[in-house]
Formats: structure tokens, sequence, C-alpha cells
């Protein structure tokens, strides 16, 4: 292919692209932005994190942290428009005053899903170890290969969706308005709005149904889950505030025991980082994301602990 040949196959790839986009020029997003009744001060056009969205040559800025990088710079315009969609909803729900409102539900297994092929599923799992492990073999697991750079072994197995959906859980994400039990709690700013989750067991009743009605990897369809949430979400907000608790309690008591002021400051931090972890197992608020109920509770019981021992946070 000649320089010319490929100069004419990558314009013509670009205009494919751009013809794909709903929006597709700053004129055309403001236009769009003000018959949507989005306002002007929710955005800018550089980045600016005070702004609930904020746009430069190559990157759509969201929320505290998050961020779209762009091949096309007319892929911001799609992109940003969106994100002040999903603002707009937030924030025009927020007025109405009410508690919570959740957000989504999806299926969740713990196992981590690759790949889907009708019934079946590719899953993965790593050892920090550069040989293949008997026990891993025994149950199943091929040998792929040994990461250098990560340090760790990756192994796969295909298993039946029925298996891993006996494992399940669905998950219900929420955003909730800090009350003052929240604040007394956890230390929550009151009036604020943080999201949370909480996750329940498959109804036995409804494997078949959650297995037919799924897309790869988690989603299930609306009526699903307007079913699930009229059959598990009926005490969501009670449900996930005592598990929190129970979280809250149970790493202030790891980080307790992991302390130890014969070890060095690095070692201290390790230690205090494993008992956080270990702590998080098998509660079903825990979803360590950031801003979330969770990690704030996380990161409130590590300060707790970093000041007990002396160590910088």
């Amino acid at each position: 292919m000649t320089e010319e040949e490929q100069k004419a196959y990558f314009a013509k790839r670009e205009q494919e692209l751009l013809d794909k986009c709903r929006i597709k020029s700053k004129e055309q997003f403001l236009d769009e932005c003000r018959k949507t009744g989005i306002y002007e001060e929710w955005y800018a056009f550089i980045c600016d994190r005070s702004k609930p969205v904020s746009i430069d040559e190559d990157t759509v800025y969201y929320g505290k942290s998050g961020k779209t990088i762009v091949s096309y710079p007319f892929h911001r315009w799609d992109i940003a428009f969106r994100e002040l969609l999903i603002y707009k909803e937030e924030y025009e729900w927020e007025a109405t005053g009410a508690l919570y409102r959740i957000t989504s539900v999806k299926w969740k297994s713990d196992a981590n899903i690759t790949a889907t092929f009708g019934n079946t599923m590719m899953i993965r799992e790593y050892r920090f170890s550069e040989h293949p492990e008997q026990d891993m073999l025994d149950d199943g697991w091929v040998y792929d290969h040994y990461d250098r750079y990560m340090g760790y072994s990756v192994y796969h197995k295909s298993v039946s969706t029925g298996s891993l959906m006996r494992k399940a859980f669905i998950v219900f994400t929420f955003t909730k308005r800090t009350d003052k039990r929240d604040a007394d709690m956890f230390g929550f700013t009151e009036g604020t709005y943080l999201h949370g989750t909480y996750r329940y067991p498959v109804p036995q009743d409804l494997r078949a149904r959650i297995k037919s009605e799924r897309d790869f990897p988690f989603r299930i369809s609306d009526e699903l889950c307007k079913t699930l949430t009229e059959r598990l979400a009926k005490n969501l907000i009670e449900d996930e505030f005592e598990a929190l608790r129970a979280f809250q309690d149970a790493g202030r008591n790891a980080l307790s025991a992991a302390f130890d002021p014969k070890l060095s400051a690095q070692d201290q931090k390790k230690a205090f980082a494993k008992a956080s972890n270990s702590a998080e197992i098998g509660n079903p608020a825990v979803e360590n994301y950031e801003d979330s109920r969770c990690y704030i509770v996380i990161h409130n019981n590590l300060r707790r602990a970093y000041d007990r021992a002396g160590l910088k946070w």
C-alpha cells in the first residue's frame, strides 16, 4: 500500500467513525446541551475537576477522578454529553429529597470471567508462583504462563454457567443521601450523596431465568431487574447499614491486632493493608471503589490505625 493509499484508507475510516457520532462538533454539543436543559456551569472546555464534566483536546473528565481518553477529537462530544446526562439525572433526583435510589441491578460471580460460549464460561485464576501448582492442576485448571512482570502464574478453565450461578450474587448499586445515623456511625458528611452496594445470593428459583435473560458479562433484563428488586431489596438500606457497621468493627479489630511496635514503618503498612483486606472477605456491603460508602469506611479505619502507629497517611 502506497503512502497515498494509506492516507485515503485512514481518511475513509475516520469519516466512517465520525458518521456514527450523534454529536459531531462543539457547536452541536452546545446546542444539544441547551435543548436538553444542561446548564453551562456544569461543563468546561479545559480540564477542570470542579465541574461535573470537562473536556480538553483528547480527554473527557467526569466526577472526581473519571476520565476517558479518545482516539479522535470528535468522540469527545458524545462521551461528554452522555456523562452530562448521567449527572443531570443524579442532580434532578437529589432535588427530590428522596433518601436513596437503586442505580443498577447485576449478577456477579467472584470468578474472573473472561469469555462466554453458550452455557459455558472461561474463567481465569492467578497464583503467585513461577511453576504450575499441583493442587490447581488437580482441580481442573490449565496452566497458561508465568507473568514475569506481575510475578504470578495464570491459569484458566471452562465451567458451566449453572455452576457459577450457584455461587453468584445479585448486586444492587444505589445512591443514598447521608443521614444523621450514617454520619454518627461512619463519619460521613451529613446531607451528601454517596454510592453503596449490597449483594444477595441468587434465588434458586430464578437461576434458570437469569441464565436465559443475561448478557455477557453481568447485565440482566429490565423486567428481571424489577422482579429481583421487588423480591430482594425490600430492606436494602437497613441490610447495607448493618453489614457496613459489622465491616467497620471487623476492620478496626483486624487493624488493632495487626499493630506491632517492633515493625518498621514499611512492614507495618503492609501488615495493616493485609489486615484491612482480610476484613473485607465475605461482607455483602464491601465494594471497594473510590468514594463509595465502603471505601470511606476502609480509609477512615486505616487513618485511625496509622495515627495510632505514628505513621504518615
